[in-house]
Formats: structure tokens, C-alpha cells, sequence
């Protein structure tokens, strides 16, 4: 009978290459036959065209004191604002940059900070216009908040307030014996401001009188009563309107929980609205959740579409510009999607319309090709979809499911209710390619690009901006890239790896390999040092040589370390901890694997 020879044979020294996770992070899919450009793990890196750079900080901007809610921005004449909301009030926040007193909000006495915003050019001016579903509607003109209701608004400035005034209540004049209903409260300093009020009876008031609300609210009167703004809409509450956005040069509202939207004169950011009720549209029933603008290929070239979407998951899109006008507003059709995660989940990318749904990210323009089991394979984001059903699991309206896409670095940032060790998780993707990575750290509640700055605001009441300096808000942070595991048919004995890298300079960090999809004991390496010339305005900045991607970086450099594992599945680890002032360059390129076969299985 044979026998297989049990003597002592030569092993064999071999060195696999694994190229840089330019794929980005894979949550789907077989493990086993995964492609070595994707990552297993790929936290606090962001996919490039040719690798994957260790992403920057976030750097503080303003406290608003508490959760922010949401940020928006308003840009006209070359002078831009942004704002921030709190769950009870509305802040500049250019004004709180720097540690400006968060003591007061611009806008007081809110019930909710769930704004919708839009801007819109009239005769008038630019406005942005803001709903949330439960306070007023509000404008901003450049200069000054004011509500939106039926009738024309009035103001009246005061100071030495004593006890704040609630929105909804009748202000008296001690003096004058003028009443009227307050519409809005404007903060110039935490004892000073501007009332809005409703139609003024026994007026006006007076200078100097002392003025009080029908609850605890008393200060005095800095000059007399005038009128403040005679926008105004009629037809429907602008308190029931929750989400608003422009189409074909009008404004059209979403009434919150309700199948209906409503929608202005053109130009215009007041008149009679008029009502499209979708009740009979929506097959499943519901209520619309939000509606958009999307460029739709009519076959002769892109024409702009009205998208309105229900709570159910269902798509109608209209065609037109006058909805009053049937031989100029025609419903194109209505199609499945998962159900939205909440009013704001959906953003543009190009011509195309991506909503946010349970299912995943989905594009619109997919949705009119496809039944909803078969988008879920084209969701943009298929390769988190494991991370993605968590992150919907855990989803709530305190910790919402949020989104940015920051056209002009091609990146998009998810918030996520997801913890992981502890700490928050956002995602984030390369918006061209389509590859993911993971934020952990980032408390992302909210976002937005102002500026070509991508903010966002945490639950601790800060803003930040994101992909800035070297330190989350003072905190270091760990980049960990874990590779997808190469499996064989014999064991391996792995002893060193590898990393070639961009740099600026030669940086310090640690390497290690992992077997058969074993995540244990990964490296925590201490901070990266840096000389004065490397980091961000000494000497290395974006377009001095340092192109992510673009092969323009300054310089490349190969370095092995000893690591040791056994296994039939090997990958390697690379991890790197930024703690400085501004933000670290490093790009990962490529890993091996040195190692030694064993036996077959």
C-alpha cells in the first residue's frame, strides 16, 4: 500500500500583492471569492480612483448649545449664510463661529427644528423659504427672518426682556392696551429682539411701555409697532407644511401626513395655494413624504420632472410646468421603491434623482426600469448592505439616517444611528466610483454643503466641518484598512507584510496580517508623526503636487514590518493614528504578503 512521504520537504517562500482598496469597503456578496481590491474593513478612509487616502478631521465651527437638528445655507450676491436648528430654535451659524454666545437663537420659541429649506429667485429678491410641519413658515431675505401666515405680519422691537414670550400668545401694551397674537420671536442678544405679530387691535403700541404674553413673557417696548412684511399664503396653514422644494419656478409644499401638496404662483413665495391631492394616485396609500425636481430622459433629451414620494414607497412622476392646466400637467407614472427613511433621505447626483429607502440607496431612473426586488441589486449602496440594514434597524427620529453629497470632492456622507465600540458611525462613499468607507466617530445628525464646505452637526450641539485638520474636533482617530481575505487550498504561515503608500513625507504606522476571516487583535498604533513642512499650509497643499488619485503625489514609499498568522485565508492590516493640528496625507497603494506554504488541506 502506499504512503504519503512524511520526511521533512522544503518550504516554500512565497509574497501575494493585494492592490490598493480602491473597490472600498464590501459588506456583500461571497466572502471567499471577494475581489482583493475591496477592504473587509476600511475605517476612516475614503476610496480614491487608485486607492484609498486616510480622510481628514473634523474641525470645530460654532455650539449651538444643543442636538442640532438641522443645517441649511442661503446665498445670494456673494455673500452666504449658514444656519443651523435646534429642536426650539434657529441660529446664524456664522455668527456662534469662533465661540460667539450661543445664549440666544436668531429665531426663538420653535416647537420643532426639522426644517425644509429651498431658495427661489423673485422680483422681489432671493429668498429662502423654510418649513417644518409644526411652527410657522418662515423667510429669510438676506437680512431678516420673518413667518409666513394668512395675513400680512407687524413687528415690534423690544429690550429689557425679564421673561421670555412663547409663540402662539396674545402680547399686551401696559400702556397702549394693544393686543395681538405673536407669529415669531427674532433674538438680537439674549434680552433683546424683534416680536412678529399678527393683526395689532387698540393699537399701536408704544415706545417704552412695558408689554407682556399671555403666559410668563415681559419686556419693554424699544419703539412703536410698524409693519413688517405683507407676504403671505392663503388656501392652506403654513404650520401643517413640511417639506418644500422648486419646481419649473414654483414653490410646491408637502401638508405633513397627508396624500396632499400644494403649490404657489409662479415666482412667487406667497399667494393663493392651490392643492394636488394624491390619494387616488398612490395605490397603497400613505401620505407623501417629499417631493423633487428630476431630469428625466424624455428620448429627445432631459426634461425636468415633478417626483412626488409616499410614506409607502411609491413614486409618481408628473410632467409639466402648470398643474392648474391639464393640457400642460400629465402623470408620467407611478412606480415602486422601498419606503423612504424620512423627508430629507434623497439627494441629486447629476441629472439623476437617489432616494433613501429601507431596501437602500436607489436611483430613480432605476426604479421605471425595474420591480423593487430587483433594485435592491442595483442600490448604490448594495456593497454596505449588511451595515445599511442595521443602520435602518436602528434608525429613529431623534437619530435619523441623513445625507450630503459634496459634488466638488466627490464624496458622499451618510449619518447613521450605528455605534460601533462605543462610538458613532457615518458612511461615506466615493460618489464617481461607488466605493464605500466607514467614519467612526462622527456623530453625524445633520449636513450640508455651504460654501463648497461640507458641515455637519452632532448631538452635543456642535458643527463641524468635515474632512478638515488632523483631529476629530481635539480626539485622534485611527485609519484601519483590513483587506478582503485570499484563500488557498493549503495553510500558510504568514511572516511579514508590506505597504507602499503616498506621502509627503515617510510616516509611522503599523502593519499586520489576519487569518481565515478572523477579525482579533487589530492594531491600535499611537499618533503618526509629521514634520513641520507636511501638514496643510507648510509647504503640503491640494494642487502643490498632492492630486489624491491623479498620480501627482509627492512621493512613494515601501516599507515592510514583521507580522506573523497561520491560516488558509490570509489579509493583510494597516493602521494609522492622526493627532495632529492639520489634516495628514497618506494614501494607501498597495499591500503584500510575505509567507511560507504548508501542506494542502
Amino acid at each position: 500500500m502506499m504512503r504519503r512521504a512524511t520526511g521533512n520537504r522544503a518550504r516554500v517562500s512565497k509574497i501575494e500583492t493585494f492592490p490598493a482598496p480602491s473597490g472600498g469597503w464590501m459588506q456583500s456578496g461571497n466572502i471567499v471569492t471577494a475581489s482583493k481590491q475591496q477592504a473587509e474593513v476600511l475605517d476612516n478612509f475614503i476610496p480614491t480612483a487608485q486607492g484609498a487616502r486616510l480622510r481628514g478631521g473634523a474641525a470645530a465651527y460654532a455650539d449651538l448649545g444643543a442636538t442640532v437638528v438641522r443645517l441649511f445655507g442661503y446665498s445670494s450676491a456673494g455673500i452666504t449664510d449658514l444656519f443651523g436648528s435646534t429642536s426650539t430654535g434657529l441660529y446664524d451659524v456664522g455668527r456662534l463661529n469662533g465661540g460667539g454666545s450661543n445664549a440666544f437663537a436668531d429665531v426663538d420659541g420653535l416647537t420643532s427644528g426639522d426644517w425644509s429649506t429651498t431658495q427661489i429667485s423673485t422680483s422681489g429678491g432671493q429668498f429662502l423659504v423654510a418649513v417644518n410641519g409644526s411652527d410657522h413658515a418662515m423667510y429669510w431675505d438676506g437680512a431678516d427672518w420673518n413667518p409666513i401666515v394668512a395675513a400680512a405680519v407687524n413687528e415690534l422691537d423690544f429690550d429689557a426682556e425679564s421673561a421670555a414670550f412663547t409663540v402662539g400668545e396674545t402680547l399686551t401694551g401696559g400702556t397702549s392696551g394693544a393686543t395681538a397674537e405673536i407669529l415669531a420671536i427674532t433674538k438680537s442678544s439674549a434680552t433683546t429682539g424683534t416680536l412678529k405679530l399678527g393683526a395689532i387691535t387698540g393699537g399701536p403700541y408704544q415706545d417704552d411701555e412695558a408689554i407682556t404674553d399671555g403666559a410668563t413673557g415681559a419686556a419693554v417696548a424699544d419703539g412703536a409697532s410698524a409693519a413688517a412684511s405683507s407676504i403671505a399664503i392663503t388656501g392652506v396653514t403654513t404650520s401643517d407644511l413640511s417639506q418644500v422644494w422648486l419646481y419649473k419656478e414654483r414653490l410646491f409644499f408637502v401638508e405633513r401626513d397627508t396624500p396632499s401638496v400644494w403649490y404657489l404662483p409662479v415666482e412667487s413665495i406667497g399667494g393663493a395655494a392651490s392643492e394636488i391631492n394624491l390619494g387616488s394616485v398612490f395605490k397603497r396609500g400613505g401620505s407623501v413624504v417629499f417631493g423633487a425636481t428630476w431630469s428625466l430622459d424624455s428620448g429627445s433629451g432631459l426634461d425636468d420632472v415633478c417626483v412626488f414620494v409616499s410614506t409607502e414607497g411609491e413614486i409618481a412622476v408628473y410632467q409639466g410646468n402648470d398643474p392648474a392646466s391639464a393640457s400642460t400637467w400629465a402623470l408620467v407614472g407611478v412606480y415602486d421603491i422601498g419606503e423612504p427613511v424620512n423627508k430629507h433621505g434623497f439627494f441629486k447626483a447629476g441629472g439623476d434623482l437617489a432616494v433613501l429607502t429601507k431596501d437602500g440607496i436607489i436611483p430613480v431612473s432605476e426604479a421605471l426600469k425595474k420591480d423593487r426586488a430587483a433594485l435592491q441589486a442595483v442600490a448604490l449602496s448594495y456593497p454596505i448592505e449588511d451595515a445599511w440594514k442595521d443602520a435602518i434597524a436602528n434608525e429613529t427620529a431623534n437619530l435619523p439616517i441623513t445625507v450630503s453629497l459634496w459634488q466638488s470632492k466627490t464624496i458622499l456622507l451618510v449619518g447613521t444611528p450605528t455605534k460601533y465600540n462605543g462610538k458613532r458611525v457615518a458612511f461615506i462613499a466615493n460618489a464617481r466610483t461607488g466605493a464605500w468607507g466607514r467614519v467612526t466617530g462622527w456623530d453625524v445628525r445633520c449636513s450640508a454643503v455651504v460654501a463648497d464646505i461640507l458641515y455637519f452637526g452632532d448631538g452635543n450641539g456642535n458643527v463641524l466641518v468635515a474632512d478638515s485638520g488632523g483631529t476629530d474636533n481635539g480626539a485622534q482617530y485611527t485609519g484601519l484598512y483590513v483587506g478582503k481575505f485570499s484563500s488557498s487550498d493549503a495553510t500558510r504561515s504568514a511572516n511579514q507584510v508590506s505597504l507602499t503608500y503616498r506621502a509627503p513625507e515617510e510616516l509611522d504606522f503599523e502593519l499586520d496580517v489576519m487569518p481565515d476571516y478572523q477579525l482579533v487583535s487589530l492594531p491600535t498604533p499611537g499618533p503618526t508623526s509629521v514634520s513641520a513642512t507636511y501638514t496643510w499650509g507648510g509647504g503640503s497643499t491640494w494642487g502643490s503636487g498632492i492630486t489624491w488619485g491623479a498620480g501627482g503625489q509627492s512621493k512613494t514609499f515601501t516599507e515592510w514590518q514583521t507580522a506573523y498568522a497561520n491560516g488558509y485565508a490570509l489579509a493583510p492590516v494597516v493602521a494609522i493614528t492622526s493627532a495632529e493640528t492639520t489634516q495628514v496625507v497618506f494614501e494607501i497603494l498597495s499591500t503584500r504578503v510575505g509567507f511560507e506554504m504548508g501542506y494542502p488541506r
